[in-house]
């Protein structure tokens, strides 16, 4: 009798075992921490800043508001000026001139160049002018400033150039539409990501002189980079063969890569290009067709993007498209309602941000609208954050308003 009742519960035991418990994984959501609202008048503070964001106030004028590691304003400098001096007494006036304003994100330094024209203007961090020089590229300065990306106005070449303007590399392709650049000098992988309408993709690392070119055989529409672990995704259209009949169709693709030099050789004195195989991770046909889609952005697991929905299910939606593994299938989640001007996805921001001890993607509009996922699906939907510009750093998010400055952490 005892060892029936002792087999009993041992087989119960191994019954209740076998049925799967339900857990729930907590995951706490930034929320609005602190506002700093612009001001015309100076902040007394004198920390230097950490993040700069440009407001414009006039025709080609601007003020350059740094905010330090909280996100509040420290430092504001109006930038270019009407009138220029220079030191032999010369005036140059920019009155009335259209003009564009980039700097790296510590505001170390400040560039400014015209709409139509040939001069730059350069100016140190707290806004004094120092030197100009003859540049007809568009330009933009690297996160940390080391670097400055000068694209060609017909977007067939990229050049980075050192803060004193002289080149580094030089990149020329068919007609560049996707750029990712980090000259964090800590990255081993690599430093930049240039994507070419054609399907080829050019990674460099700066610091090293390397650099390798691939042609995917595909259109390009969209490229994202990870210089931390060496891996890139990208939206390619192919043609693909459907009852004896060719169509077209879109893929997500998740590459790794890993930017070597030879073992033999030295260091180059200049860019040298290396032999590098792209290892394919995934390649996932997505429901609709892209025309333009809104900024990739990878996360260890995920990759997400923003993108019509699939007219079956909402003609005229906007869809949340991410992976739930590096090698899952495409999921989606339709957001709703979607204003007409949400509709352009190539006019939304995206970021990786991280939550707890996993990464998610944020994705930014002018209207307001706010959204973060990761491989779980959609985790937040905000209507009420107009931002025009976003830099997320870490677990906080800084959102440039018209106002001010907001945190989310």
């Amino acid at each position: 009798m005892i060892f029936r009742f002792i087999a009993a519960i041992i087989v119960a035991t191994w019954l209740l075992w076998q049925v799967p418990f339900s857990a729930t994984d907590e995951i706490r959501l930034p929320e609005i921490a602190a506002f700093s609202a612009f001001s015309d008048e100076p902040p007394a503070n004198g920390e230097s800043p950490a993040m700069v964001f440009y407001r414009r106030n006039d025709v080609g004028q601007y003020t350059a508001y740094g905010t330090g590691a909280t996100g509040a304003v420290v430092r504001s400098v109006r930038l270019p000026g009407s009138e220029l001096k220079k030191a032999d007494d010369t005036k140059i006036s920019l009155a009335g001139k259209e003009g564009y304003i980039t700097g790296p994100e510590n505001g170390a330094y400040y560039i400014w160049y015209p709409q139509i024209g040939t001069q730059v203007y350069v100016f140190n961090e707290q806004g004094s002018f120092l030197w100009e020089k003859e540049e007809s590229h568009y330009l933009n300065a690297l996160p940390r400033g080391r670097y400055i990306l000068a694209a060609a106005g017909d977007h067939s070449r990229m050049l980075f150039m050192n803060p004193d303007f002289k080149l580094h590399a030089d990149f020329q392709g068919v007609l560049f539409t996707r750029f990712i650049a980090d000259d964090n000098p800590d990255l081993k992988k690599a430093q930049v990501c240039i994507g070419s309408l054609d399907g080829e993709i050019v990674v460099a690392h700066l610091d090293r002189k390397l650099y390798f070119r691939h042609k995917l055989g595909y259109a390009l529409k969209s490229l994202q980079c990870d210089f931390e672990r060496g891996e890139l995704a990208a939206i390619v259209e192919r043609s693909v063969e459907i009852e004896k009949t060719q169509v077209q169709r879109d893929l997500l693709l998740r590459m790794v890569f890993n930017l070597q030099p030879p073992k033999d050789e030295k260091a180059p004195e200049a860019m040298r290009m290396v032999p590098v195989e792209l290892d394919a991770v995934s390649a996932v046909e997505l429901p609709v067709r892209t025309v333009t889609a809104s900024p990739l952005v990878m996360t260890g697991e995920s990759a997400c993007f923003l993108q019509a929905a699939p007219q079956s299910e909402a003609p005229d939606g906007l869809a949340l498209y991410y992976t739930t593994s590096r090698k899952s299938a495409l999921k989606y989640t339709i957001v709703l309602p979607v204003a007409s001007s949400e509709m352009a996805p190539d006019l939304w921001r995206g970021a990786t941000l991280q939550i707890g001890k996993e990464q998610a993607c944020i994705f930014t509009h002018r209207s307001g609208r706010t959204l973060i996922a990761n491989r779980r699906g959609l985790l937040l939907d905000r209507n009420d954050l107009p931002a025009e510009r976003m830099i997320a750093r870490g677990d906080a998010v800084f959102l440039q308003t018209a106002t001010g400055i907001l945190t989310l952490r």
